[in-house]
Parts: C-alpha cells; sequence; structure tokens
C-alpha cells in the first residue's frame, strides 16, 4: 500500500529537490525524482532545449497545460513548451511535495506547482528509455479552493455528503 499525504497549504519552497518525497526509496523513484526536477528546471531557466531533451520523441507524448485543451504528440507539446518558456510575461512556476511512484518502465509523480498566486496539483509521466526517464505526460489543474480540496480529500463535505464533481 502506498502512503499518501494531503496536498499542504504551506508556501512553496524554494529548492525544488527538499519537497520531494521519496515513497519506495529505491533507484527507479530516485530517477524519476531527477527527472521531475530537471522538467522544473527546464521551466525555471526557461530552457527550451533542456524540455526537448526531457521529452519522450518515439513515442505519443501528451500535454494538458492550466485551461488548455489536450495536446497531442512531440510537435505539438514541444511548440506549446516554446511559446511558454519564450513568453518573458509567463509568470515563475515552482513545485513541491513531488511523489514519485514507479511501475516497471513507468513511472510517475504527483506534486504542487505554484503559477503567480494559483496552486495547482500535477501528475507528471514518465517512461524508461536507453537515455533515462522521459516525459510522455504533464497534466497541471487548478486548485480552485486550497480549504475546498481539504473538506473534499475527507471524502464528505460539512453536511456528511460524500463531494460531487459538478
Amino acid at each position: 500500500m502506498v502512503k499518501t499525504q494531503p496536498l499542504s497549504t504551506q508556501a512553496p519552497q524554494t529548492d525544488a529537490a527538499e519537497g520531494d518525497v521519496d515513497l519506495q526509496g529505491d533507484a527507479d523513484v530516485q530517477a524519476v525524482l531527477a527527472a521531475n526536477r530537471r522538467f522544473y528546471q527546464a521551466v525555471a531557466e526557461r530552457d527550451v532545449a533542456g524540455m526537448e531533451a526531457l521529452w519522450a520523441q518515439d513515442g505519443d507524448v501528451r500535454c494538458v497545460h492550466p485551461g488548455w485543451p489536450a495536446l497531442s504528440g512531440w510537435e505539438q507539446v514541444m511548440r506549446s513548451w516554446r511559446d511558454l518558456l519564450g513568453n518573458s510575461r509567463s509568470p515563475d512556476v515552482r513545485h513541491q511535495g513531488a511523489q514519485a511512484m514507479v511501475c516497471g518502465d513507468i513511472g510517475w509523480v504527483v506534486c504542487e506547482e505554484f503559477v503567480a498566486s494559483t496552486a495547482l496539483v500535477v501528475t507528471n509521466l514518465f517512461t524508461r528509455s536507453v537515455g533515462g526517464w522521459r516525459m510522455i505526460h504533464h497534466q497541471a489543474t487548478p486548485i480552485s479552493s486550497i480549504a475546498a480540496f481539504e473538506d473534499a480529500s475527507g471524502h464528505e463535505d460539512l453536511h456528511g455528503r460524500p463531494p460531487t464533481l459538478h
């Protein structure tokens, strides 16, 4: 069984590596967490080449930026990152609380992102390749209200009812 913890209401940490949580302690989990850190380093440094090097190029990749439709395929996904990273008005992105899991040749990280004053929950998927772990999916979803999220995490609202999706 995997131990989980709720998303925190604390301010994001300045060093992304400090927020990583290793649930298994094995080398694959550490390698997936390192790939996740490279992703956020590329975002922070607006490093298009670093972002392109991180993503798998020999398979179907997908990306869902907050409020965007799902993007599919390496060219479409990379165009979105080139546009975002090349825009000097794009806000800084920080992350914390990265939790990684590995199952065979697939690894995933769930963490929190902070973009300007917006909190997001993120899932990043990676696949094992000859050159190391490569990203195949990124999805960031806004948390409409951290307090509402924490209320829903108990699987019932203030009146004892389960949370609804809509």
